[in-house]
């Protein structure tokens, strides 16, 4: 009996060892950098919790991300930001990145492709979402887990997890604030990015709630026109110049992009008109440009989807292949800038094209967006 009862405590302690020594295993993320996926004022943890136990392999790792475009700074700063971060590991041999240029049966062929090449971990910001989901299930068929982020999930099963904005609350926040800026009466143009992306759509459907969140359920309110400008800043120049020329009477600028709002600014001074309430993002020339015209009146708001969202979806992806649960859901935190916080955001030394709610180490941001003052 006291043989028996000698080795079953053998055994116990045996299996404690293990949990211990298990727990003491630090992941490559948090041993390599710093973990983004658990800190809640980035990412708040939602959905179930995901066993990833049978994706779990030894590295090195190859990684696939599909961009749905880089046609504007917000997406080639993306690009950065997770290439940069893929360097810190060891443990990552290869990271591919390609663009759909905003095609949805461009990137219907692409994860095909990542498929064929046998990544390890898809990385997607969907063009579409519906048109794509039999290529995301083909992928999990193979064994491949993907991660999806800016942008809503496609579907419970094609990919292990999301990381995503409230983009009807982003377009809500701008509608609301011009909605009280103008007293819920006036003249407006709406610059979106593209029609069918269900960012812009949703951002969108914010704005409509806004004006119809008015006490008169916005019969006051007029929207004049309003065309896909791509997020860019010359699409929005040449879109608000045409509305310009349309109609003399314009009280306010629905913009759902920083770069845009930008160009519908340097659009009013060049036709000579007053500017009027704008709303935009955190980019960089947007915020300069309010930031140099604050003394004269002009008033905007950025809100802020975040650049730093590919570096936080890559250390899902990681964590992921070393078998490490994580969450079906994740909500990225949006911050809303305004007049009162714009000088914690602008960043003078930089130029136009940097997104400023960034992760990038300043050495980085520096050789990629520095210049002579």
């Amino acid at each position: 009996m006291r043989t028996k009862a000698i080795l079953v405590l053998m055994a116990l302690l045996l299996t404690v060892g293990m949990v211990a020594a298990q727990d003491a295993v630090e992941d490559i993320v948090t041993e390599y950098s710093t973990d983004y996926l658990n800190d809640e004022t980035l990412a708040v943890q939602e959905g179930e919790e995901v066993d990833t136990s049978a994706f779990a392999k030894e590295g090195p790792y190859t990684i696939g991300f599909i961009n749905w475009s880089t046609a504007n700074s917000w997406t080639v700063q993306i690009d950065e930001e997770i290439k940069h971060e893929a360097s810190l590991y060891p443990d990552i041999e290869e990271l591919i990145t390609v663009s759909s240029d905003g095609d949805v049966n461009k990137q219907i062929t692409q994860i095909e492709d990542m498929i064929s090449l046998g990544v390890d971990v898809l990385l997607v910001i969907p063009v579409a979402t519906e048109p794509i989901l039999p290529a995301l299930e083909l992928a999990a068929e193979q064994g491949i887990p993907v991660v999806v982020f800016a942008s809503a999930p496609p579907a419970e099963d094609s990919q292990v997890t999301t990381l995503w904005a409230d983009q009807v609350q982003f377009g809500r926040l701008q509608g609301d604030f011009l909605m009280e800026e103008l007293g819920c009466e006036g003249n407006i143009i709406v610059l979106n990015g593209l029609a069918g992306i269900a960012t812009s759509d949703l951002r969108r459907q914010g704005l409509q709630e806004a004006i119809e969140a008015c006490p008169d359920g916005g019969a006051n309110v007029t929207v004049l026109a309003e065309e896909d400008a791509l997020w860019a800043y010359d699409q929005g120049k040449l879109a608000v110049e045409r509305m310009l020329a349309a109609f003399p009477e314009i009280d306010g600028v629905w913009s759902q992009g920083g770069a845009m709002t930008q160009g519908a600014i340097d659009a009013f001074e060049a036709a000579g008109r007053d500017l009027v309430p704008m709303t935009g993002e955190d980019n960089n020339g947007f915020m300069l440009a309010w930031q140099e015209r604050m003394d004269d009146g002009f008033t905007a708001i950025a809100a802020s989807e975040p650049t730093w969202q590919s570096r936080v979806a890559l250390q899902a992806g990681l964590r992921i292949l070393q078998g490490i649960p994580v969450n079906s859901f994740y909500r990225l935190q949006v911050p809303t800038i305004t007049g009162e916080t714009l000088e914690d955001y602008v960043r003078p030394e930089y130029s136009d094209a940097y997104w400023t709610n960034s992760l990038l180490p300043a050495e980085v941001a520096d050789e990629i967006y520095g210049q002579e003052s």
